[in-house]
């Protein structure tokens, strides 16, 4: 089963456990899709939640889901401000020269998060001469006036979900990490009225087939 009958989906995770907290579900499900996740920074900004181990864990989720359809890498820096903006730009126009990819994840512009939104700013940058879709993925620090059009049920996949999570051991205490707060970020109401237990939610910015 695909993805919006996607072949190649690009992810771009701001840090490491945006692209799983908002969409592992979602690469859970659909196995017929390949999913290439690249990891821009190994942790939050200088100053601003500074972990480490964090893509180490992130690394050890991805070997122990077992998913074929999963391709994580990292980019060649730990920070953000390790390169400027045109050079994000020109590192990432560089990797997806000739791969092919029928859509980009990124995280939403209304974030609270200052770096998810940078990295939003790369999507249409990104697919400015290409027919590459664009979806943004909701994030823990997505803001309410943020409004999904897409949801995939994933309550097949919830528990799977959860559980790999559990690889981010550095990321325990934080509130958006309890089980509570993870399932009420997997919960919707019109989606629980018809039948859909737990959803990952997206919007979909522009779409191609």
């Amino acid at each position: 089963m695909k993805f919006l009958n996607f072949n190649r989906v690009l992810c771009l995770s701001p840090h490491p456990d945006d692209v799983e907290l908002g969409t592992l579900g979602t690469i859970l499900k659909y196995t017929d899709t390949k999913f290439y996740i690249k990891c821009l920074t190994i942790t939050g900004a200088k100053g601003f939640d500074n972990v480490e181990g964090r893509m180490e864990e992130n690394i050890n989720l991805w070997i122990n889901s077992s998913c074929s359809n999963v391709r994580f890498s990292r980019s060649d820096c730990d920070y953000f401000e390790d390169k400027t903006e045109p050079g994000w730009i020109n590192f990432l126009d560089n990797h997806i020269k000739d791969m092919n990819y029928d859509c980009i994840f990124i995280p939403p512009y209304e974030d609270s998060m200052f770096e998810h939104r940078f990295v939003n700013s790369f999507g249409s940058t990104l697919t400015r001469k290409l027919p590459i879709s664009l979806i943004e993925y909701h994030t823990t620090s997505t803001l309410n006036t943020w409004i999904p059009n897409l949801f995939v049920d994933i309550t097949k996949q919830y528990e799977d979900k959860i559980k790999l999570l559990e690889n981010f051991t550095s990321q325990i205490d934080k509130p958006y990490f309890q089980r509570s707060v993870m399932e009420s970020k997997c919960i919707n109401y019109q989606c629980r009225k018809k039948g859909l237990k737990y959803i990952e939610k997206y919007r979909i910015i522009e779409s191609y087939e």
